[in-house]
């Protein structure tokens, strides 16, 4: 699979059934499997943190999640086919799992009760999934041990991680070898998402390819995400410079 570098970085250039593909593979084959969703954000904190790059790179399956990540590989000239999107890579594998029979998920992440909330929808939505277990992201560092038990003894095929990034990066990178499951995934807000607890951009913001500037303007990040994302841009450019060089 051929992968693209952005910054210091790289991404598998794949399609969204392509991704889907892969991450049953990872399940079938038998554990562990790493997948990393970054966008323009995520990459310029890795670009700053060679040891969260180094978690990236080593991961099974790097997906071009964000614009911002398609328009800088089209830029540095080796673009990805296009976007794949994290939340709807989650989602579309739920639905493939669902389709072909079933399969075992345990959430982990956000607050106690979107959890649970986001559990029961997932269930709900997917009769043939088991959702065989879900903790809560507030947990302290001496119960890490007792989440990792948990998240064993209960024997998904899939984790979905949403402690935030880079900390569900790293988080996977450090207990995912040890937990017995197939695929971990870090996921973000999509368990947010998926509780109702936090929307979605429109669909015609999605397809127009502006679900960043939703989530900014929603959620009041202009503050926090501007910075990065001028940084990222600078640094593409100053990338491609100096290739043209």
């Amino acid at each position: 699979m051929k992968r693209v570098q952005i910054l210091s970085i790289f991404v598998d250039d794949v399609t969204m059934a392509e991704a889907v593909d892969r991450c049953l593979g990872f399940i079938d084959a038998g554990g562990p499997h790493m997948v990393v969703t970054p966008n323009a954000e995520i990459a310029d904190r890795a670009a700053r943190d060679p040891e969260l790059a180094a978690i990236i790179n080593g991961a099974d399956l790097v997906v071009p999640d964000g614009i911002g990540i398609v328009m800088a590989a089209r830029l540095l000239g080796d673009p990805v086919r296009e976007k794949v999107g994290g939340a709807d890579l989650a989602a579309n594998l739920l639905k493939a799992l669902d389709g072909r029979g079933g399969g075992r998920v345990f959430l982990l992440g956000t607050r106690p009760e979107v959890v649970e909330e986001a559990a029961r929808r997932v269930q709900a939505a997917h009769p043939r999934i088991q959702v065989v277990g879900w903790r809560d992201g507030f947990f302290r560092p001496e119960e890490e041990g007792e989440v990792v038990a948990q998240i064993r003894a209960a024997r998904p095929d899939v984790l979905f991680v949403a402690l935030g990034s880079p900390k569900q990066e790293r988080w996977l990178h450090r207990h995912l070898p040890g937990l017995g499951v197939p695929l971990g995934m870090g996921v973000g807000g999509t368990i947010d998402v998926w509780a109702g607890a936090v929307p979605r951009a429109p669909r015609w913001m999605i397809r127009a390819n502006l679900e960043w500037l939703y989530r900014i303007v929603r959620l009041r990040r202009l503050r926090r995400s501007l910075p990065p994302l001028m940084r990222f841009a600078l640094a593409v450019l100053r990338a491609r410079a100096r290739r043209g060089a």
